[in-house]
């Protein structure tokens, strides 16, 4: 008798098929929808409905085609696989924090991916970038008008960015007139977090010699806390995040006068 492969996959699947998922999640890191519609003998759309219930449960975070694990206060994601993370957002944030930089201007990059959707938008003119981020300054690369100062240090595999005393104490001798970074987690009552200490001294000390500092966090960020303390939401001139901020987290930051800026 022949067996019927697709019904004993999908019956597995009714009990087991989060829980496989989760677990090349930790094997691979990402895992796509196409993939493991393929993989289950289900439809994408099946799929869809599964991550988006792990992701109710704070397992995992959906991505643009998939999903990648929520590792919440762990390790630090990987720069490609944090990329894929909110990506729409990051684009339309990304797009907007590079429309507001102006000929000549100095500006400051950090190492986070959104940072990264920047460099990705900037126009090739007569500007100065200092960064730590290897994957900004590749971007970069392509455009001959865009100078770049990358600052060296202790390369972190995760983040692609250079970090440590080296890093610091280069920053020391620059000015920038902008500085553009993201974060972990913001609130009012915290301020801008991060999770590890040597990636928020170094934003500290880029903070110290920069003229406007201008947060892009999407808002997936808002109310989450993480271990460092690297700024309190007053000291930041603007505020760049998207349009699925919850309406009353709007009306709590505009009553505190924070300068914020919607992207679409």
């Amino acid at each position: 008798m022949e067996i019927n492969t697709t019904k004993k996959v999908e019956s597995l699947a009714g009990n087991d098929r989060k829980k496989e998922i989760l677990n090349l999640l930790e094997d691979v890191g990402v895992v796509r929808v196409s993939e493991l519609s393929k993989r289950f003998g289900v439809t994408e759309e099946t799929i869809r409905r599964d991550l988006e219930r792990l992701e109710s449960e704070g397992m995992l975070l959906r991505t643009h085609g998939g999903a990648v694990l929520n590792r919440k206060e762990g390790p630090e994601l990987p720069v490609l696989q944090r990329e894929l993370i909110q990506l729409d957002a990051k684009k339309a944030i990304g797009e907007y924090a590079a429309s507001i930089v102006k000929d000549g201007e100095v500006i400051a990059l950090d190492a986070s991916t959104t940072c990264l959707q920047m460099a990705k938008n900037l126009p090739n003119k007569e500007i100065t970038v200092i960064t730590y981020s290897v994957a900004i300054a590749y971007e970069l690369v392509k455009k001959n008008n865009i100078q770049i100062f990358l600052i060296g240090g202790y390369l972190d595999r995760h983040s692609l960015g250079n970090t440590g005393s080296p890093a610091e104490k280069m920053v020391e001798g620059y000015h920038a007139d902008k500085f553009f970074f993201s974060c972990q987690g913001f609130d009012l009552q915290r301020g801008v977090s991060e999770p590890y200490e040597a990636h928020a001294q170094l934003k500290k000390n880029i903070a110290d010699i920069s003229d406007q500092l201008i947060l892009l966090a999407d808002s997936s960020k808002f109310q989450r806390k993480s271990l460092v303390r690297l700024i309190g939401l007053e000291e930041i001139h603007m505020v760049v995040t998207d349009n699925n901020m919850p309406p009353e987290a709007l009306k709590e930051m505009e009553s505190s006068n924070v300068n914020m800026v919607i992207v679409h």
